[in-house]
């Protein structure tokens, strides 16, 4: 069961003081620069000046500053153009940006290549959608984002069930055809019961739960579990124990993830419409 590092403990993770007065943007060589497309990576509370560094886009990281507004920071980088190839280099990008905020941070993560068209419109955003976004980090304060992912061997489950029943072997009148419809609805049926069972097992110890859509015909569940951040051990404590009954699955446990499941923000600005996953 794979895990990935979790935040350091004893991060903050912002607060709710109330909105400042707008401040320019740090001094830096990309900042003074004639203003131009604005690459978007995650918004946070404007509570303290934001320190990210060249960890941005791209094989070069790209400086990556905070433009604060209405007591919400942005941050961004200049962008290498309206829209922005899906390269290694760049999902790398993007991903360092939100796994540093989310250290110390409350974090609205924001879809891969959502470019703004300057400086300006980010500040735009940032006053016309504040009642929105504040709401948002409000309920995803002190919460992080955990994936489970269960797989499974068809025929390896069947066997099972065919070793703990005997009624589930082929009759010696019936057709094969028959047995096999037979034997598929009893597998089907008991994956579907184990993972209600496991999702049972671990929806209390959540703040909100997401299943997406299964990726390939081996996977059973794919999930998603917003968890605060004290409850992150708990939380895999109860994962490793439910996987460690069965032999049938295997499980995939990631994260903790900036909240992608948990945001859907529509910025809803003319011309340049972005939107939050």
């Amino acid at each position: 069961m794979s895990r990935t590092t979790r935040p350091r403990k004893g991060a903050a993770h912002g607060d709710s003081r109330p909105a400042q007065a707008a401040r320019p943007s740090p001094p830096t060589a990309e900042t003074v620069t004639p203003d131009g497309p604005r690459y978007l990576y995650g918004i946070v509370r404007d509570t303290a000046p934001l320190d990210v560094g060249r960890i941005g886009l791209g094989i070069v990281p790209a400086q990556v500053y905070a433009v604060s507004e209405a007591g919400l920071a942005a941050l961004v980088s200049v962008a290498p153009g309206r829209v922005v190839d899906p390269t290694r280099a760049h999902l790398l990008g993007h991903q360092r940006v939100t796994e540093t905020l989310l250290r110390e941070h409350t974090v609205i993560p924001v879809a891969f290549g959502t470019v703004m068209a300057s400086e300006a419109q980010v500040r735009a955003l940032l006053r016309t959608a504040q009642g929105e976004l504040s709401g948002v980090l409000d309920a995803l304060e002190g919460k992080v984002e955990l994936g489970l992912k269960v797989l499974w061997h068809r025929e390896h489950l069947a066997q099972r069930l065919v070793l703990e029943d005997a009624q589930l072997l082929r009759r010696d009148d019936e057709p094969e055809a028959e047995h096999e419809r037979r034997l598929e609805a009893a597998v089907e049926d008991r994956a579907g019961r184990d993972m209600r069972a496991l999702l049972e097992g671990l929806r209390p110890r959540a703040a909100a739960m997401r299943e997406h859509p299964p990726v390939g015909e081996r996977m059973l569940l794919n999930a998603a579990f917003l968890v605060e951040r004290p409850r992150l051990e708990p939380f895999e404590e109860k994962v490793r124990s439910l996987a460690a009954r069965s032999d049938t699955y295997t499980f995939r446990f990631t994260g903790p993830w900036a909240p992608y499941s948990f945001v859907d923000v529509h910025l809803g600005l003319r011309d340049e419409d972005a939107s939050l996953p």
